[in-house]
């Protein structure tokens, strides 16, 4: 009797260090390998610093980015900074001394391959602020602060901004400068670039964290809380190794896919690990017969998700695409640390083993009859019937401003320029209807008034074309004598640096608007706000050749935006209703399952439109990332429903499924919801949004799991036991 109790003991209570070499201690042994491998070539081969371009919504193969590329061919320009210079009197002596100071210590840096400033262009202050040309260019609407462009080269890295923001801080507030405040793609790009490295960093450290802390708490064992640390971390960085491999870099929504793949494994890690608690056996039978009844659903799961961001490969703008591609890999490298990483970890745990639900104990409320199911389901439908409304006031085309936190030094300098003059760029290229040249007089006229009519536009805020600059050269006193042939010709020569090819090609049948749009001044979409400008140049005579600049490509992303979106949503429930008849094949079972599914998505949006939260191309991804992440409480419910069904009756099967799934799905819900309120903490409001999108469909789907999906599901349950018959 003492042998086998020490037999006993030695089996229920393994040691991880033994003297003899084991199956339990060889798959541990494997799973720490794996990860220390994946770990070190990690370390090796992974580059973190994020690749953001002031065009990085879109690749530059595109064919979103077509017209933005021609324009650059036909009219060659750098990206360039704002800088607007606040001055108590910006026509004082003091101030433009102090202003030539500042632009000195701009050249400086040898990085800028043009400044143009009040004492870099005009004559004087004053022929400035004459000049059809120069004001508009240089000088605020208030007259409290005049414009410093700073142009650069494409390929320009982010020191450049920061040695110039560096420069801002020290001249502003100092002698007869006042506040300085920057914009620009290039600035705004190299602030959402930092504001990733901040969220990376910071989930890195407080997700693995709070996620430990939280499984410990419901597992009460540190080597469970380890192996799900372990198999999240492993995932992340095998997901970042493939995709540098395959020559992905890491982009704008590299954190939030971190954060994903490393949920992923912790939801499922809580299903294997609930159904390893309700196993008999010896430790390794227990882990083993987890595995098998756990992959199959997940599995299933991995493949709702992986297909919701296969959805996203076809989208143009390049950040969802790389999401798509990312997403993928991360599903599958998910799974597999899940399933190989993790299970040995739980052989040496000392979890406490919970009873399984006998299938005579008494059974309880039916479904239809149960309350606290009833209530859970018309609060449910009253829900849906509110947030239907909302999706209609979706804002899938929000101001670049959105993108910092309100009242922050960078959106009050954002806002700041955007007030006087317009911050975000849009190109018009246009000729005429009759396809004449557009260096006479005639169409001097023709071109000045389109200029006129396009600044009557809300939504402009500056525009700069060749019959303002014609207009300016028409100021020297000689140039009476000239030819508007003459004088275009004149403005094309190397001494005068060339400046009508800015605005004219050389054929001389196209010219370039480049207009600067007010990101908050309209409640129109910036599609419509083209359209408008369309029309206005169609009717003075114009045919509009092409369209580009940041402003155009954020109308065409707010666009895709809700094309996807939509598609997307429909797509993913296609499919999850795909896989739902597939695994129970019990076609009005798969319905029920389907429109239980259905809710998450509609109170998702109906509730960010009725917030007002927009869906930029950060946060937009989170509805189908949410769904992917919810539907795996319905898929485990409804098979295990559909397993106790072969040999039990309807209320049994609701019954056992639900006591057996009902902590899992809550565990693994709570887990999703606490895990990305992290990104509640982020400074970046795309991320907050991103999160707590998440957060919402996540709570929803544990609510619809176990009260909206069993009443619907009874609702047919006739039906299906006759159709069993």
């Amino acid at each position: 009797m003492a042998l086998q109790k020490d037999a006993t003991a030695t089996m229920t209570k393994p040691k991880i260090f033994t003297h003899k070499l084991t199956l339990p201690r060889a798959w541990f042994g494997l799973s720490i390998f794996v990860a220390t491998l994946i770990t070190l070539m990690f370390l090796m081969f992974v580059d973190m610093r994020p690749k953001i371009s002031p065009d990085f919504f879109f690749g530059s193969d595109d064919p979103d980015m077509a017209d933005t590329r021609l324009i650059s061919e036909l009219f060659p320009s750098d990206e360039f900074l704002i800088l607007s210079v606040e001055g108590r009197d910006i026509y004082s002596a003091g101030y433009y001394l102090d202003l030539s100071r500042f632009t000195d210590r701009l050249n400086d840096l040898n990085g800028f391959s043009k400044i143009i400033a009040l004492n870099i262009g005009p004559s004087s202050a004053e022929a400035a602020k004459e000049s059809p040309f120069w004001r508009p260019l240089l000088i605020s609407e208030t007259e409290n602060a005049t414009f410093v462009l700073a142009f650069l080269p494409r390929t320009a890295s982010g020191g450049l901004v920061s040695a110039t923001e560096e420069i801002a801080t020290s001249f502003a507030g100092h002698g007869a400068i006042g506040l300085i405040h920057i914009s620009g793609m290039p600035y705004i790009a190299e602030q959402i670039r930092r504001n990733i490295i901040s969220d990376a960093k910071l989930f890195s450290t407080v997700a693995l964290i709070i996620f430990a802390l939280l499984i410990w708490g419901i597992y009460r064992s540190l080597i469970i809380a380890l192996g799900a640390s372990v198999s999240g971390i492993s995932a992340i960085f095998l997901s970042l190794l493939i995709l540098q491999f395959t020559g992905q870099p890491v982009g704008i929504l590299t954190a939030n896919l971190s954060i994903i793949v490393f949920v992923l494994v912790q939801s499922q890690a809580i299903y294997l690990t609930n159904n390893w608690l309700r196993e008999s056996g010896d430790p390794t039978a227990r882990v083993k017969a987890a595995v098998l009844k756990t992959i199959y659903p997940s599995a299933w799961c991995a493949v709702t998700t992986l297909l919701g961001f296969v959805t996203l490969l076809f989208v143009s703008a390049e950040p969802l695409r790389q999401l798509g591609s990312g997403g993928v890999i991360g599903v599958l490298a998910a799974l597999f640390a899940c399933f190989i990483i993790f299970p040995p970890f739980l052989i040496f745990s000392q979890a406490k083993k919970r009873q399984p639900v006998q299938d005579t104990d008494t059974v309880s409320d039916h479904p239809k009859t149960n309350l606290k199911a009833i209530i859970g389901f018309l609060a449910v439908a009253g829900a849906v019937f509110v947030a239907i409304p909302g999706i209609m006031r979706l804002d899938t085309d929000p101001s670049l401003i959105s993108y910092f936190e309100s009242g922050s030094e960078i959106e009050q300098g954002l806002s700041n320029i955007d007030n006087n003059g317009g911050s975000s760029p849009l190109q018009i290229v246009v000729s005429q209807k009759a396809g004449a040249d557009l260096d006479n007089a005639a169409a001097y006229e023709k071109m000045w008034t389109l200029h006129r009519k396009l600044e009557t536009v809300s939504s402009v805020g500056t525009v700069l074309s060749l019959p303002a600059l014609l207009a300016e050269a028409n100021n020297h006193p000689i140039a009476f004598l000239l030819p508007w042939r003459e004088m275009v010709s004149l403005l094309s020569m190397d001494t005068n640096q060339q400046v009508v090819n800015n605005f004219l090609n050389s054929e001389r049948d196209k010219a370039l608007y480049l207009l600067r749009m007010k990101e908050t001044a309209s409640v129109k979409s910036r599609t419509e706000v083209i359209k408008e400008i369309r029309d206005i140049a169609h009717g003075e005579g114009f045919k509009v050749e092409l369209v580009g600049g940041v402003y155009a490509l954020q109308g065409r992303l707010s666009k895709l935006i809700s094309s996807s979106i939509t598609t997307g949503i429909i797509s993913l429930l296609a499919i999850f209703f795909l896989i739902s008849w597939l695994i129970t094949r019990k076609l009005l079972f798969a319905i029920a399952m389907l429109l239980s599914a259905s809710v998450i998505p509609i109170i998702s949006l109906g509730g960010a439109g009725w917030t007002a939260v927009p869906l930029d191309v950060i946060s937009a991804p989170a509805i189908s990332v949410a769904f992917g992440l919810a539907v795996d409480a319905l898929i485990h419910l409804g098979l295990a429903v559909t397993r106790k069904r072969k040999s039990m009756s309807v209320a049994e099967s609701w019954r056992i499924a639900l006591a057996q799934q009902g902590s899992g799905i809550i565990s693994a819900s709570g887990i999703i919801c606490i895990g990305f309120l992290i990104f509640s903490f982020s400074e970046f409001p795309p991320t907050i949004r991103f999160g707590m999108v998440i957060v919402v469909g996540a709570g929803l789907a544990a609510i619809v799991a176990l009260s909206a999906f069993p009443v619907l599901a009874s609702f047919l349950e006739k039906p299906i036991k006759n159709a069993d018959k």
